[in-house]
């Protein structure tokens, strides 16, 4: 994550925080996918919104956020610790039943991209699922608010993964939806199993 784009969600954490009212829908189908109860890795929290969700569900919960602004409001929202942890620094190995990342490694400058896919696939344990989304587009660059985005294309992402690690399947979906600058967004998302 760039250095304007972590500033931006430490300037606005309370904002950010207070714009995500509801899990993604799409997180169930993820936690459907876990082991139950499993361990699960959420890097990028946010405001904790997804993660009360998971934690509700049973599972045992490592919630990590590159903003330490953010990392205390989802703390207190989920009443555990939230880890400030930028997506570099993850180096767990074997330990993760699922990784998520909503909306979050959309923010690693396309450069770095196959890095950290390389370290949550290090981190999952055998048939160990990883979901992320990303907003899709065709190159990298900076929304009206700063923030870095490296947009993908649905085929883009699909290539990355099987370039970053030897995943057992891949599958990708396409829905357009909101995102915290409120304008119609298309989004892409991955699905990987270890």
């Amino acid at each position: 994550m760039t250095d304007v784009t972590l500033n931006f969600y430490e300037k606005n954490a309370e904002d950010y925080a207070a714009g995500k009212l509801a899990p993604n829908p799409r997180l169930f189908t993820f936690l459907d996918r876990c082991r139950p109860e499993g361990k699960v890795l959420e890097l990028g929290t946010g405001g904790g919104v997804d993660a009360a969700a998971i934690v509700k569900r049973g599972f045992d919960l490592d919630a990590t956020d590159g903003s330490s602004e953010l990392a205390a409001i989802a703390s207190r929202r989920i009443g555990q610790p939230v880890r400030t942890m930028l997506f570099n620094e993850l180096n767990a190995v074997g330990i993760y039943d699922g990784v998520y990342a909503c909306a979050s490694l959309t923010h690693v400058p396309r450069s770095d991209l196959r890095g950290v896919i390389e370290k949550v696939y290090r981190a999952l344990s055998e048939s160990g699922v990883f979901w992320a989304s990303f907003k899709a587009g065709a190159e990298e660059g900076s929304d009206a608010l700063g923030r870095h985005y490296n947009y993908l294309s649905q085929g883009e992402l699909a290539t990355l993964w099987r370039a970053a690690a030897p995943w057992r399947t891949i599958e990708t979906e396409v829905w357009l939806g909101g995102a915290y600058d409120r304008k119609p967004t298309e989004w892409v998302a991955i699905t990987a199993l270890r």
